[in-house]
């Protein structure tokens, strides 16, 4: 396990080591620096962040309800799978969900909203013209989340956010080219919804997270192919 995945944490109070823990495992999760073969052993964590075993005991085994970590043939914890079968599953429940949510965050968006959001399309914009596909995947999924917030129904962000982590964590083991022409596209999408939050037309905000949707099955349409008989399932390290 390379020494690079985290830096040493500094914490006056013991209780928020789990939360340190926890939120520094799942960023090097979700940034794909751990191989999907890879197994994430306590006590090499505890030592990378320079912090006790049982608050790193106590963050993973919240990452493995969460689903993103798992047993495997009672081996160890390791980065969860996930199917083409599962990404196209989640995808459609987000596909479904979001219309909804837009739609209830262009009436109800207040301003701090609206600033976030923007703030989030704006790391989102510097990412692309840097070619940081992972910090991209993180500003979008904020994007999302903040939408999400904005319309008041947390049980459904928070299955939106859910389903974009995993999806994200998809398209990066997957290896599928998460070019500068592809996020700036998402991200003049993620602008006209914004811009339709912002007129407060709900209708709008709604057709073009559809747009949206529909744009990104075209830019992935291998990863929404039929499987091949025989072929692999895909597996992930992060988006």
């Amino acid at each position: 396990m390379s020494s690079t995945l985290f830096q040493p944490v500094s914490i006056a109070r013991g209780p928020r080591y789990r939360e340190v823990a926890y939120a520094a495992i799942r960023a090097a999760i979700l940034a794909g620096r751990f191989g999907v073969n890879e197994p994430l052993i306590e006590e090499q964590i505890a030592a990378l962040l320079a912090i006790s075993r049982t608050p790193v005991r106590e963050a993973l085994a919240i990452l493995e309800h969460e689903g993103l970590i798992g047993q495997r043939n009672g081996r160890g914890l390791y980065i969860c799978t996930v199917t083409r079968a599962a990404f196209v599953d989640m995808f459609v429940a987000n596909e479904t969900v979001e219309p909804f949510l837009v739609r209830r965050a262009a009436m109800a968006a207040s301003a701090e909203h609206l600033v976030a959001l923007v703030a989030a399309l704006d790391c989102a914009e510097i990412a692309a013209d840097a070619g940081e596909s992972v910090t991209f995947l993180a500003a979008s999924r904020d994007f999302h989340r903040l939408v999400g917030e904005a319309s008041g129904n947390a049980t459904l962000t928070q299955l939106v956010v859910r389903n974009e982590e995993r999806t994200d964590m998809h398209l990066i083991a997957s290896g599928v080219a998460l070019n500068a022409a592809n996020m700036r596209a998402s991200n003049r999408e993620h602008g006209a919804i914004l811009q339709a939050i912002r007129a407060r037309d709900t209708e709008a905000a709604a057709r073009l997270t559809i747009y949206h949707a529909q744009s990104l099955r075209d830019r992935f349409a291998a990863l929404f192919a039929p499987e091949q008989e025989g072929a692999d399932d895909a597996i992930f390290g992060g988006r």
